[in-house]
C-alpha cells in the first residue's frame, strides 16, 4: 500500500501555537517538506512558529487566527483554509483539559472542553470529508488519546471527549475506507507540552516524569504512523503494551488503577 506523500502538497494543523501540534507542524514541513496552514488562537505564536519554519526549511506557511470553541470558528476556519490552499490533509490536533475532581470545576468548562475536543473535530472532519471526495483525495487525521481506551478520574470530561472522537473516527474509517480518502487516528499518552501545566497535571506527573513522552518524538511517530494510513495508533511500547492489557481486567479494576496514578496530590 502506497504511503501518503506531504511533500510540496498543504496540510492543516490545528492546536499548532504549541505542544503536539506545533511539533507536527515542525516536522511535517522540515521533513516532509509540506507546506503548511497552521490554526490556533494565538496568532502571535503562529507568526513565530511561521518565521521558524521558514527560516528552517523551502516550506510555505500561512497562519490562522482561529477559535475552534464555536460552530462559527470552526465554520471560519475551513472557509478561509480552502481559501488560501488547496488542502491535501488535515491534524485535529487542538484540545484542552481540565484536572481535579471533577466537582471543582463547572458545568461551562467542561461543556467547552466537549465543544473543542469532540464537537469541533467532528464538524470539522466531515467539512473536509466533503471537501476531499469532491476532489477525489485526501487525508484525515484525528488526535484522540491513551485516555479514549482507558477511563481517567480527575480528568472525566476529557476521557470522555476522547473516547467519542475516538469512536467518531473509527466509524468514519469504515463508512469511507472504500472512497480513497484516508481516515486515520493517533491515540498518544501523555506528553510534556503546557497543557500538563496549564492543567496543574504537572503537580502529579512533571515535565520529566516517564508518564510523559516528549512532544518531538511523539509528532514524529505519529506523522510517520499518518503516512503509513494508520487506522489507529498509539506511540510508545508501553502505551500500546497498556492498551492491549487492559482488555483482559475488569473495567472496575482498570479504573481503581487509573484513579490511583492519577489522584491528585493532597
Amino acid at each position: 500500500m502506497a504511503k501518503l506523500n506531504f511533500k510540496e502538497k498543504w496540510v492543516l494543523v490545528t492546536g499548532a501555537s504549541s505542544g503536539l501540534g506545533r511539533e507536527i507542524a515542525r516536522y511535517l514541513a522540515e521533513k516532509e517538506n509540506a507546506h503548511l496552514v497552521i490554526a490556533a488562537r494565538r496568532k502571535e505564536r503562529l507568526q513565530a512558529l511561521k518565521q521558524e519554519i521558514e527560516a528552517a526549511c523551502n516550506s510555505r506557511v500561512e497562519v490562522l487566527e482561529a477559535d475552534v470553541g464555536s460552530a462559527k470558528g470552526v465554520d471560519q476556519l475551513f472557509k478561509k483554509s480552502i481559501k488560501i490552499a488547496n488542502i491535501y490533509a488535515v491534524v485535529n490536533n487542538a484540545g484542552i483539559t481540565f484536572y481535579g475532581t471533577s466537582t471543582e470545576s463547572d458545568l461551562d468548562f467542561f461543556e467547552k472542553i466537549i465543544t473543542v475536543n469532540l464537537m469541533a473535530v467532528a464538524r470539522l472532519s466531515l467539512k473536509f470529508l466533503s471537501y476531499f471526495l469532491q476532489k477525489g483525495e485526501g487525508a484525515l487525521l484525528n488526535i484522540s488519546s491513551e485516555a479514549a481506551f482507558v477511563p481517567i478520574p480527575y480528568q472525566n470530561v476529557y476521557s470522555a471527549s476522547k473516547h467519542a472522537v475516538q469512536a467518531f473516527t473509527e466509524g468514519l474509517y469504515m463508512e469511507y475506507r472504500k472512497s480513497g480518502i484516508v481516515i486515520s487516528s493517533a491515540a498518544p499518552g501523555g506528553i510534556a507540552t503546557e497543557m500538563l501545566t496549564l492543567s496543574g497535571l504537572d503537580k502529579k506527573h512533571g515535565m520529566e516524569s516517564p508518564f510523559n513522552m516528549k512532544a518531538e518524538a511523539a509528532a514524529r511517530k505519529v506523522v510517520k504512523a499518518f503516512k503509513k494510513k494508520k487506522f489507529v495508533y498509539i506511540p510508545g511500547f508501553v502505551n500500546k503494551l497498556t492498551v492491549f492489557l487492559i482488555r483482559f481486567f475488569p473495567r472496575k479494576w482498570v479504573a481503581r488503577m487509573t484513579e490511583l496514578i492519577y489522584r491528585p496530590p493532597s
